[in-house]
């Protein structure tokens, strides 16, 4: 790893440090910068601005949860692998819930932000099958985000009663 990345790793770490210890809105980009041991410019220099800061921290996080989720996988039907992953994303989401709203409604309309993201999970789906039914896999995608919403705007999310609400969804496919 180059020293440009592990400078831009220590932008992102310390980010999401500030984030979870203040929240998004109360932390500044100057505050990453002091605790990456950065100047403010170095931040922007890898970041065009806090929440593109915020969207990579998430990108992170769920990424290695999805890894984690996939060494434990097991399931051949993709609406079983779909739950086997909703399951550890829906926590951590309602753990995160502040983020994870700002998250969806940052990346939402960032079409190759977010097309890119469903076509992966797509694929994770449908890996144990000879091909990828696009229509299912598109409804079952929508599913799984328009449950995340609708849990994430509960006053309380819980990542439980999301899990159960999903698995009725899916069922009726």
């Amino acid at each position: 790893m180059d020293k440009k990345q592990r400078t831009r790793n220590k932008i992102l770490a310390s980010a999401w440090e500030l984030f979870l210890l203040q929240g998004y809105e109360h932390t500044s980009t100057r505050e990453i910068a002091t605790a990456a041991g950065v100047a403010v410019g170095t931040v922007f220099s890898h970041f065009d601005n806090k929440i593109d800061l915020l969207i990579a921290g998430m990108q992170q996080q769920i990424t290695a949860i999805i890894n984690q989720a996939r060494a434990s996988d097991k399931q051949h039907s993709p609406r079983l692998k779909l739950r086997h992953y909703a399951h550890p994303l829906y926590y951590f989401y309602c753990e995160n819930s502040e983020f994870s709203k700002i998250l969806i409604s940052n990346v939402i309309w960032q079409a190759t932000f977010f097309s890119e993201q469903v076509s992966q999970f797509k694929q994770l789906l449908f890996q144990q099958q000879t091909q990828i039914d696009d229509v299912k896999a598109s409804v079952m995608i929508d599913c799984y985000f328009m449950t995340l919403i609708s849990g994430l705007n509960e006053q309380s999310p819980n990542a439980d009663a999301m899990l159960r609400q999903l698995t009725q969804k899916i069922a009726l496919l």
